[in-house]
């Protein structure tokens, strides 16, 4: 009898660990921001097509942890980047990651507006002489706020080519900032929403500081009607997903709370 009392209270015991560590496994689904990752954290990745991945950094808002995206897209020439880490060190780590995860050479870098979520690293990129484009608007308001001039070849030269890929960038108009943009992948039909496109589950607009909340409604929908069909859309900050963050942007845009 005591035999099969241990081996029943072993049993339940087993049992009880093993659906703790499998459920410890699981990966959250809840909002990712704000975080409490250290700021200087590690580059994270997020593969969305085979060709395309979300290189993931971390910086500060008013107090608080938030990740920001960026795009790496690979071609049979090298990478396109879009968009630098958050930090200088960030960008850093950013750069050695893809030369050793993709053993590949970076063709260019695009940024979308002149914020240090989107360009603080340009020295980074600058000093290895691996190009940076960007619109005028965003070079000049680069070098008033101290990061380095990119060359601003954006506004006539909508269309870049690496390779077997080509990308698009196109100018909404003032929404998040005066100078913001969204990058387009024909090939994945990927939507680079930046910091335009607010993720689903963020509350509100977050940095309002050079926004224009009058026009921004205006501007993400030329985003919508310009890329009906993307099946991928990317926002600055939070996780990515379809033509609904775009809705979702302008809900927020025409909430009274805003």
């Amino acid at each position: 009898m005591r035999t099969k009392v241990s081996f029943w209270v072993f049993y339940l015991s087993f049992g009880i660990w093993f659906i703790q560590c499998h459920s410890a496994k699981e990966i959250p689904t809840g909002p990712p921001i704000p975080t409490t990752k250290p700021i200087e954290s590690s580059i994270e990745w997020i593969k969305i097509k085979e060709s395309v991945y979300i290189h993931k950094s971390f910086g500060s808002f008013q107090g608080k942890t938030y990740p920001s995206n960026g795009l790496v897209v690979l071609t049979n020439k090298g990478v396109i980047v879009i968009d630098t880490a958050w930090t200088e060190p960030q960008t850093e780590e950013l750069i050695q990651s893809i030369q050793a995860k993709f053993q590949k050479q970076i063709g260019f870098v695009i940024l979308t507006h002149a914020h240090d979520d989107r360009m603080a690293g340009v020295s980074s990129f600058q000093k290895r002489k691996i190009p940076v484009y960007s619109t005028q608007l965003t070079a000049k308001l680069a070098k008033e706020n101290g990061y380095g001039i990119p060359s601003p070849i954006l506004d006539i030269q909508t269309r870049l080519s690496l390779g077997n890929v080509s990308v698009e960038v196109f100018y909404p108009g003032h929404g998040h900032s005066p100078d913001n943009i969204v990058v387009w992948l024909p090939d994945t039909h990927i939507l680079f929403g930046g910091c335009l496109v607010k993720a689903l589950e963020a509350e509100d607009l977050g940095n309002l500081r050079d926004a224009n909340v009058m026009e921004w409604e205006s501007a993400v929908k030329r985003v919508l009607t310009r890329y009906p069909d993307a099946e991928v859309v990317v926002p600055g900050h939070g996780n990515w997903g379809k033509l609904d963050l775009l809705r979702h942007t302008i809900r927020l845009l025409v909430s009274p709370n805003h």
